[in-house]
């Protein structure tokens, strides 16, 4: 389990059992012990992940890319995504998240995963049935929560035949930190680079030069955890080209420099990159 704190909220991973190991890569939590509402709107990233977000409090807010605001539903699946979102709580917090593997929702959502590629979608509107054991377990305490969706996503799992394939080669992806060519990817899936990408698109929600250019953009917060060096090295280290090679990509999938952003850093960000996550993060493969 790995948890981390902050002055108003408390994040958390679980890991799955197998077999849900080999589609999710953690359920997390993410708790206020203090008056979260003045907390300050903050942006998560692209990482790469899709989410299940089953939400036990209160709303959270969404600042749109026009300045407008509006409430996130209760429970809901987030999509990849390619540009941030800003989001802030209204008063308490009590999430509980399921983050898959790339390509590990097929497994049990049956949509294209593209349709829903920079949008948060009501899970009702998704799958009413899994809406209604969210509800079911409510009034349940969180251990209790997290128990049995793990149950009802393992019932799931157990009931579907899937290519495992595009999981794995997601997962090695992951594990070179998206130093892997297209070429290579399309080799490796022994398909061709057309194919690829359709599939991609319909299994990971982006195609495969965008997801690698994803997982090494988050690669720059793990590199700026373990050392302390200028922004030159740390594009070197990453697989940049240089400094404003990376530059672009921060202004492309965090709309504002790297120093701004490690400057207005706050909790929710911090939570939500792939610093502080196992490199391997799958058992695929």
């Amino acid at each position: 389990m790995l948890g981390r704190t902050n002055q108003t909220m408390r994040y958390r991973e679980i890991q799955p059992r197998p077999p849900l190991d080999r589609f999710i890569e953690c359920f997390w939590t993410l708790e206020s012990y203090g008056n979260a509402a003045l907390t300050k709107p903050e942006s998560i990233l692209p990482d790469g992940c899709v989410e299940l977000i089953l939400n036990f409090g209160t709303p959270f807010r969404e600042l749109t890319e026009n300045g407008t605001e509006r409430q996130q539903p209760a429970h809901f699946l987030v999509g990849q995504m390619t540009r941030p979102v800003s989001i802030s709580p209204t008063g308490a917090v009590q999430l509980l998240g399921v983050r898959f593997h790339p390509g590990g929702t097929a497994q049990f959502l049956r949509i294209p995963m593209d349709e829903i590629t920079n949008q948060i979608v009501e899970l009702d509107a998704i799958d009413p049935a899994l809406a209604r054991d969210v509800i079911a377990v409510a009034g349940s305490s969180l251990p209790q929560k997290i128990a049995a969706i793990e149950t009802c996503l393992a019932a799931r799992a157990a009931a579907t035949k899937s290519d495992f394939r595009f999981i794995e080669l997601a997962a090695g992806a992951v594990r070179r930190g998206g130093r892997i060519t297209v070429d290579r990817l399309s080799v490796a899936a022994g398909v061709s680079g057309r194919q690829l990408e359709r599939r991609f698109l319909r299994e990971v929600g982006i195609g495969p030069k965008m997801f690698c250019r994803i997982l090494r953009f988050q690669q720059v917060f793990r590199a700026l955890e373990q050392r302390d060096t200028g922004w030159a090295a740390v594009a070197t280290d990453c697989g940049y080209y240089d400094q404003a090679h990376l530059i672009r990509d921060f202004q492309e999938f965090a709309h504002q420099t790297p120093a701004a952003l490690m400057a207005r850093s706050g909790p929710l960000t911090e939570a939500f990159t792939r610093k502080h996550r196992s490199k391997s993060d799958s058992t695929a493969g």
